[in-house]
């Protein structure tokens, strides 16, 4: 079992990572909730609702793509995947799903790649934040979660993945990941831990 957690609310930020329709939901409009995804967005409720009671911050990071694809990732890969949902700026497909719409006061940030502080002003925010431990959730968890707890490690910045609030097109990567590569980057632990440890 993992070690209990305690954070200070006010030096701790939560980073949800393509929440987003044509990501979480899949192609559309309309956009609906996959089955398998509906408990992936309860728990962030609870998590983002727990957040906003004891004040930590909330950034929210979606994904776009121009048309033109200039800004898309120009490295190969075996396995590219991803690639057919829309993601145009101001689309309804790069928009934060209505249930976890953000609010006034939360961050909103664009990015282009796996990792949230990759292109973004991410850093810039945690900084001027005071934060010393980001908690990290969203989808996929073997791209967007592990691509920014290794970023996050190796600027030195404590990181806390929130397991059930992760998911992946296959559920076996998505426990692989879980169980065997972040744990030796970061601390992972599930909503009800986090939320036991944000007093």
């Amino acid at each position: 079992m993992a070690d209990p957690i305690s954070l200070e609310p006010k030096k701790t930020a939560l980073i949800v990572i393509d929440m987003i329709n044509a990501i979480s939901k899949g192609q559309g409009p309309p956009y609906n909730v996959p089955p398998n995804r509906q408990s992936v967005i309860d728990s962030f409720q609870r998590l983002i609702a727990h957040c906003r009671q004891v004040g930590v911050p909330i950034i929210y990071c979606t994904n776009e793509r121009r048309p033109d694809g200039l800004d898309a990732p120009k490295t190969v890969s075996d396995v590219a995947g991803g690639s057919g949902n829309p993601m145009a700026p101001g689309s309804a497909a790069t928009q934060v799903i209505d249930e976890l719409a953000p609010q006034d006061g939360d961050f909103l940030q664009v990015k282009t790649r796996f990792s949230a502080f990759y292109g973004t002003n991410v850093e810039s925010i945690l900084r001027s934040l005071g934060t010393e431990t980001i908690l990290v959730g969203g989808i996929s968890t073997q791209r967007s979660v592990e691509g920014t707890a290794r970023d996050a490690k190796n600027r030195d910045m404590q990181c806390i993945v929130v397991s059930d609030c992760c998911t992946a097109g296959e559920q076996d990567v998505h426990q692989m990941t879980i169980d065997h590569v972040l744990p030796l980057l970061v601390r992972v632990r599930t909503t009800d831990e986090v939320i036991q440890g944000l007093k």
